[in-house]
């Protein structure tokens, strides 16, 4: 059986990376569009700081840290797509009905 090729710790930098990438490319964004409307470099750099703060806290909404997780560590994953269905189909129980045998619609007769 084939496992994840990133561990754990990997993923949690990984996504670390990305939430303060992101954090910074908000920053610098309402940085660069504070000086491009002509502001001095004190408050460039306050709306710059302010910016990351903001996009920190968006990062921690949207990139939660559950997606870090692994889903293999689970032992019970339930059966896989369709496996009650050929059971079913094995055992001929006549438990299922086919969609062939009858849809379920009313039939009306055209004399």
């Amino acid at each position: 059986m084939v496992g994840p090729s990133m561990t754990d710790a990997d993923r949690r930098r990984f996504l670390r990376y990305l939430q303060v990438g992101f954090a910074l490319l908000v920053g610098v964004s309402m940085g660069l569009v504070t000086l491009h409307g002509g502001a001095d470099i004190a408050t460039v750099a306050g709306i710059l700081l302010g910016g990351t703060v903001v996009g920190g806290a968006l990062a921690w909404y949207i990139i939660p840290e559950s997606i870090a997780e692994t889903p293999y560590e689970s032992f019970d994953r339930g059966p896989k797509p369709g496996a009650r269905t050929r059971q079913r189909r094995q055992n001929g129980d006549g438990s299922g009905q086919r969609a062939s045998d009858d849809d379920g619609r009313l039939s009306r007769n055209r004399d």
